[in-house]
């Protein structure tokens, strides 16, 4: 095998977004097939690298991945790098991103064993609702949205939650509910396609049901994207910025996906192909 394009035990066979890497890298004369990560049979020294796809479990064993990708890095080439993988898997990142002044949605952090009153938070910022979640999370794992009258009550969730793991408390953006997020997807640095996605709490008001392919109309916005990843300053095989509009009209970083985002290759028929172009100039 050249390529291990690694998934995790409930998609063996990788996504319906996923699925296209692998005929688009047999077009170029590469073996690629699903690895499924920690797969304790697999002997990364047969591959010549390891590409990180779909490894959705991997935020309920963090330190567990971490030390697998370390490991996994030292015995073959590995995309993204362990280095990466370590500062992606926990959104403190997003607190390095906002001090080289990329405009990150408000964020209030609470340490592990912490509290916090959430009615006087939200009195303090005029947060009508406010969206709490854990640092190392993905898929809205223990994702809440708090309205302004359920805080009180809210509060014992956050010591609750804080008891394990750190937490994460910003604002609920309203135009989640009509416009949703947008990722901005990137392939060796290079901007490829962008993608207009419904909110992942699947409790959250939703103007569309799926994502949809988007031509980018707004130059600022796209440059924005650029600006995060020339602070990241890493190099990234592939990366999804995701961006939406804050209460005020204004744009700012959710997040960056450098770990296994899904990055909706088949709703761009040439973006198989591209990171099929730049995993073999990488080996």
């Amino acid at each position: 095998m050249d390529v291990a394009i690694l998934t995790y035990s409930g998609l063996p066979q990788l996504d319906a977004y996923d699925a296209p890497l692998l005929p688009a890298l047999a077009e170029l004369g590469v073996d690629a097939r699903p690895v499924i990560w920690d797969d304790p049979e697999v002997d990364f020294r047969e591959v010549r690298a390891a590409v990180v796809r779909t490894v959705w479990d991997s935020h309920l064993r963090r330190d567990t991945f971490v030390a697998w990708a370390e490991k996994v890095g030292r015995l073959t080439k590995l995309f993204n790098s362990a280095e990466v993988l370590r500062w992606n898997t926990h959104k403190l990142y997003l607190r390095e991103l906002e001090a080289k002044g990329v405009p990150v949605t408000p964020t209030v952090w609470v340490e592990k064993g912490g509290g916090l009153d959430l009615e006087a938070l939200m009195q303090s910022f005029g947060w009508e609702s406010l969206v709490l979640k854990p640092a190392v999370s993905a898929g809205a794992l223990k994702t809440y949205i708090i309205p302004r009258a359920e805080a009180a009550a809210a509060t014992s969730l956050v010591t609750d939650l804080a008891a394990s793991c750190e937490l994460m408390v910003q604002p609920y953006l309203k135009a989640f509910e009509t416009e949703g997020e947008r990722s901005y997807i990137f392939i060796d640095g290079a901007f490829s396609h962008a993608v207009r996605r419904p909110p992942t709490l699947q409790s959250a008001p939703r103007g569309f049901a799926k994502p949809t392919v988007f031509t980018p109309d707004n130059s600022e916005e796209l440059k924005l994207t650029e600006r995060v990843l020339e602070a990241i300053d890493r190099p990234l095989l592939y990366a999804r910025v995701d961006v939406a509009t804050d209460n005020t009209g204004v744009t700012r970083l959710q997040e960056v996906e450098v770990t296994e985002p899904s990055l909706f290759l088949s709703l761009d028929p040439e973006a198989p192909r591209r990171l099929a172009r730049a995993i073999v100039a990488k080996l």
